[in-house]
């Protein structure tokens, strides 16, 4: 019943759910307040805790700040009495994971391009506060659908990329097997600290998800 939100830096922050029982209604006790971060070739490490009770139907989502949207809980069941054990949560909570907290000024870029072929490359320029192009990294967080205490499609990938001065170009995925078409947050990383993102395409919309349906009779919202 947990949320794992894939992150920036490659790691990825555990939240919500609980610590007995399973999913689903009245299944589960004992919340689960302590944020847990699993770093890359370490052990998971426990951070600061949340301050709502979160079980089924909770989320996770990665915001372009590099900060995460925690919400809901709807777990659907009442005490003896009639009161509700765990209360349907409309409150939020935005979570700060230690690459922000640390009094460093995000790094920043600019892009044109925005829609990517697999393979293609990209211009982009930066501008760094704390190190240099020969240490700053590039993410590229897919962009998923958090609910019933799940995120899915989540995945940090690190494409290759060179820079001449602050000018650089990554090399977008080479095909769907490593990244499925859709949309992703791009970031750079100055040292452990992200940048606010950019979301880009990658691989185009060969579903045709993004396309108003072709009836007479449908109006385009806006329109």
């Amino acid at each position: 019943m947990p949320c794992m939100a894939a992150l920036p830096d490659g790691t990825f922050l555990i939240v919500n759910g609980a610590k007995q029982g399973v999913a689903g209604f009245g299944l589960a006790d004992f919340p689960n307040l302590q944020a847990l971060l699993q770093p890359v070739h370490q052990r998971i490490s426990i951070l600061n805790s949340t301050i709502v009770a979160r079980l089924y139907h909770s989320e996770a989502t990665l915001l372009p700040d590099g900060r995460v949207l925690i919400s809901g809980s709807d777990p659907q069941t009442n005490n003896p009495d009639g009161t509700p054990k765990f209360p349907e949560e409309f409150r939020v909570e935005v979570y700060i994971p230690p690459y922000l907290n640390q009094g460093r000024t995000q790094p920043s870029f600019n892009i044109t391009n925005k829609d990517w072929t697999y393979g293609s490359s990209h211009t982009i320029t930066v501008t760094l506060h704390q190190g240099t192009t020969s240490t700053m990294r590039v993410s590229l967080v897919a962009a998923t659908s958090s609910t019933h205490g799940n995120v899915m499609g989540g995945r940090t990938i690190f494409p290759e990329f060179h820079c001449t001065g602050n000018t650089c170009t990554i090399v977008a995925p080479p095909n769907a097997f490593v990244s499925p078409p859709g949309w992703h947050q791009l970031f750079i990383l100055d040292g452990p600290t992200p940048s606010h993102s950019t979301f880009v395409r990658i691989g185009g919309d060969p579903g045709g998800l993004g396309e108003w349906p072709p009836f007479p009779d449908f109006t385009r919202p806006g329109s």
